[in-house]
């Protein structure tokens, strides 16, 4: 009781909102200079560098069950090969896999090769993204801006703005909790194809990626074109605020497509999804999730500060022994164990290191330099302790999952680097 005050106090000594970080690289000295105790890591990335069957072209992967192209790992993966000094090629080769992978409506399987469940599933908006980090990174732009990547490039944000997006109210959403990439909270994101959940998720990183499309189309000189896809970005952060925020209890929670709509005959009948009346929009499941909306600099000021104090740095919700849970543990479905129906990995009481680099660069952010610091810290300690894993548990601070994990989770070793440096390649202006 008495940290938890302690870190309330702390919230409110930090005033400054919207602070600019630098966002470029710094001198290379800094950067050598840091990698010579991670020769270690040099050599187990060695490993992630995979053969597309399909192209011949090389990418870099995961981990050793994981063998294909994948979405949200690619954007964390190459911020880890930015560090390390690696060149540009397995990043932007990664992206274009995805690309020669388009259909002519501009769908894209989430994985290449796709397997029978992500054949349905769109890749998740951060292809865009991606390039603008090569752009900044490198000052590379022409593989991207030729023809046809960046038309292809357009085709897949429209066919999220398009078939992936609610009309009625201007939100897009996920076909399944798998498709979130958060496996098993199916409570919140259903099991296959039910395309119920407009997620918080989502729509935040199609808030970052619509204005970093726009970035690349002022880079390539369409300006009509960049105003387009920022106006798209504003409106998209707009109706993030005005309907998946939840003022009584200070919290931004998924929203369901259509209330009347029963979900598929596997889902768990305890879930809030299949629970919610037939007038009823919001999904009140509170997940690690829904902290993007600090990453991609949503919330107002008011609504951040009541995620972080009310929520984030509570210990009956978010802060657990070893931070940051992937839900909170006042939900009933917060288990280190799994539970009879859930499929692939845990995304309940466990922690993953890109939903704590998110977090901590969304504190950044907002003004919150303090508490930002001891989530560095603590994502720090975890990975020393436990060492290289897919995930960790977030009571023990346990190792799980795939071991040795050569993907996301080597950003753990970086978060020190850029506390102490104090710049941020997320940022996106």
């Amino acid at each position: 009781m008495k940290k938890h005050i302690c870190l309330v106090l702390i919230i409110f000594t930090s005033l400054i909102y919207g602070q600019t970080l630098p966002d470029k690289l710094p001198d290379q000295a800094e950067l050598t200079k840091y990698r010579s105790h991670l020769l270690g890591i040099d050599s187990l990335m060695q490993n992630g560098i995979t053969t597309d069957p399909g192209t011949g072209i090389k990418f870099y992967c995961p981990g050793a069950i994981y063998r294909g192209d994948y979405d949200w790992d690619s954007y964390f993966q190459a911020i880890v090969q930015i560090y390390m000094g690696w060149p540009s090629k397995y990043i932007k080769d990664g992206v274009l896999i995805f690309l020669d992978n388009e259909n002519d409506s501009g769908f894209i399987p989430r994985s290449i090769p796709d397997d029978k469940w992500d054949a349905k599933e769109q890749v998740k908006p951060f292809l865009a993204q991606i390039c603008y980090l090569v752009y900044k990174a490198y000052g590379e732009k022409d593989w991207i801006l030729r023809e046809p990547y960046f038309t292809k490039l357009k085709k897949y944000i429209d066919y999220w703005l398009n078939q992936m997006t609610n009309k009625k109210d201007g939100l897009s959403f996920w076909m399944s909790a798998p498709h979130t990439l958060m496996d098993d909270q199916v409570e919140r994101a259903g099991y296959w194809e039910d395309a119920q959940c407009e997620g918080v998720d989502l729509n935040c990183y199609l808030v970052r990626e619509t204005l970093a499309f726009s970035k690349l189309c002022r880079i390539a000189g369409k300006d009509k074109m960049a105003e387009k896809y920022a106006s798209i970005s504003e409106e998209r952060k707009q109706k993030i605020r005005k309907l998946l925020w939840d003022d009584k209890d200070g919290f931004f929670y998924d929203r369901k497509v259509n209330p009347k709509k029963p979900l598929s005959k596997t889902a768990w009948e305890y879930s809030p999804l299949n629970m919610l009346s037939a007038n009823q929009y919001k999904i009140p499941v509170k997940s690690v999730e829904s902290f993007a909306v600090l990453w991609a600099k949503v919330a107002t000021p008011e609504q951040a500060k009541r995620m972080i104090v009310e929520h984030l740095f509570n210990p009956r919700e978010f802060w657990t022994p070893y931070p940051v849970a992937a839900l909170a543990k006042s939900e009933p479905w917060y288990s280190t164990k799994e539970f009879p129906t859930d499929m692939g990995c845990n995304w309940r009481a466990n922690v993953w290191m890109p939903t704590n680099y998110m977090i901590y660069h969304g504190l950044k952010f907002y003004g919150y330099d303090n508490l930002a610091a001891i989530v560095a810290q603590r994502t720090e300690e975890l990975i020393s302790k436990s060492g290289n894993y897919e995930y960790f548990n977030s009571e023990t601070g346990e190792g799980l999952g795939v071991y040795p994990f050569w993907g996301w989770t080597l950003l753990g070793h970086f978060f020190a680097l850029e506390e102490n440096l104090k710049w941020d390649l997320n940022n996106i202006r």
